[in-house]
């Protein structure tokens, strides 16, 4: 065993049409002192919070949430099979396994599904190969890992927590779009919402955490309801969306921003309300956007955007941004 240290975008992990030029197959153990997943993976009210976890993980290990994915869970023992269909993501898994980010993450998310703090030990194989033995060479263990190529499809039962999660954010995502409902992540509304809430990683992490270098989560990705992104700087598709769903609150949205913008301060926002009140809400948000946009540069991410909406309800508008009903 190894013993690990603490701890989009969710995909929808398909299995490919076109069989990819690089496919392998791992088994990945996951062991606690201090709690049982076996008996807890049981419980159908922590099943899912413990999938959820699993898949942040691995997309925290892969580099994204492509190329990997999670053909079963075995209760006995607690360990997943997993396929890998490219092997630069197999590369950066087994490099972030060896210097103990994985499990770094692994406690992170079970964190933030109510899971409370463990310390976990892991083992890694490849058919009969314990590849911990030779993580040293990189090179043998995707070998080894090439030769397990998986002869079957996706468990039935990871096929249903798939189903589960994409129905839940199908739901989420209409009851947040719906003119009559506003969405917010403190709010008590439907199973969806506080299943898949967002949860953003503390800005100070626990000294086990730090002790062992950066966490594997950093900043160029974000997460939102419980899925991981990959930040980017905003584009003019993205102006015209915010431009076109905003409404009424865009003034509130800007005075979130202002905060960290300085081209925002008072009375740009005002000045904005005032010189295009005749075009509409339309034209004042997508200038309060453009001089946001021109002011930050490339600092002005989706992140940013996204991490306001939330702040004034308007994760409808962030869903669509994101095009989260398309994922």
């Amino acid at each position: 065993m190894r013993n690990g240290s603490h701890s989009e975008e969710l995909a929808w992990l398909r299995m490919d049409s076109v069989a990819p030029a690089w496919v392998g197959s791992v088994f990945l153990f996951i062991h606690s002192d201090e709690m049982d997943l076996s008996a807890m993976y049981k419980e159908p009210q922590l099943r899912l919070k413990i999938y959820k976890a699993l898949k942040l993980t691995l997309a925290d290990a892969a580099g994204s949430s492509g190329g990997v994915e999670i053909l079963k869970i075995y209760g006995s023992g607690f360990g997943l099979e997993l396929k890998f269909t490219e092997e630069r993501k197999c590369k950066n898994f087994l490099h972030n396994y060896r210097n103990d980010k994985l499990q770094q993450a692994l406690v992170y998310h079970f964190r933030n599904q109510s899971i409370p703090n463990f310390t976990c030990s892991t083992e890694l194989k490849a058919g009969t190969v314990t590849l911990d033995d030779i993580l040293e060479n990189p090179e043998d263990c995707l070998r080894h890992i090439k030769e397990n190529e998986p002869n079957h499809l996706r468990d039935d039962e990871v096929s249903r927590l798939e189903e589960d999660i994409r129905r839940l954010v199908l739901e989420y995502s209409s009851s947040c779009q719906s003119s009559e409902t506003h969405c917010s992540v403190n709010s008590k509304t439907p199973t969806a919402a506080s299943t898949l809430s967002p949860i953003s990683p503390p800005s100070i992490l626990p000294s086990s955490i730090q002790a062992n270098g950066s966490p594997l989560y950093s900043t160029d990705r974000f997460e939102f309801q419980g899925v991981l992104f990959d930040d980017r700087v905003l584009t003019s598709q993205d102006h015209f969306t915010f431009a076109k769903t905003v409404g009424r609150k865009w003034k509130e949205v800007g005075r979130l921003l202002k905060k960290s913008c300085r081209g925002l301060r008072d009375p740009a926002i005002d000045n904005i309300a005032f010189e295009y009140e005749r075009e509409g809400l339309y034209e004042q948000a997508y200038q309060l956007l453009l001089k946001f946009m021109q002011c930050e540069g490339r600092k002005a991410t989706m992140s940013r955007l996204v991490k306001v909406l939330e702040e004034t309800e308007l994760v409808g508008v962030a869903e669509q941004l994101l095009d989260t009903s398309s994922s």
